[in-house]
């Protein structure tokens, strides 16, 4: 199951990033100046969990500036592992809640 978001945020909020997702229970695997990838989830647990967060998932950020103080923000979710389970209108409406709540926590003052 993939999914994208792109927003706009202001440069100085760029280092929030990486503390969402350590406090969504993703592990930063490599960084860049203007990319980051994070990983969670377990492939062994992948086929026994009703949580689709329990789920092997990598997130792409890449920072594309676009104005002198701001950054367009493209976010790219990979979830898998569910074996043959069919993914639910609920396990996207999880990903889709973190991935707006990703935007929210970046524009808080």
């Amino acid at each position: 199951m993939k999914f994208t978001k792109t927003f706009e945020m202001q440069k100085d909020k760029a280092e929030r990033i990486p503390a969402f997702f350590a406090t969504q229970g993703y592990k930063l695997e490599k960084s860049s100046p203007n990319s980051y990838r994070f990983k969670r989830g377990s492939g062994w647990a992948a086929p026994f969990t009703l949580d689709v967060r329990k789920c092997p998932t990598t997130v792409d950020v890449n920072l594309l500036e676009t104005t002198e103080d701001k950054f367009q923000i493209l976010v790219n979710y990979d979830v898998s592992g569910k074996g043959m389970q069919i993914f639910t209108a609920g396990d996207r409406e999880k990903i889709t809640a973190e991935m707006e709540g990703l935007e929210m926590f970046t524009k808080v003052r």
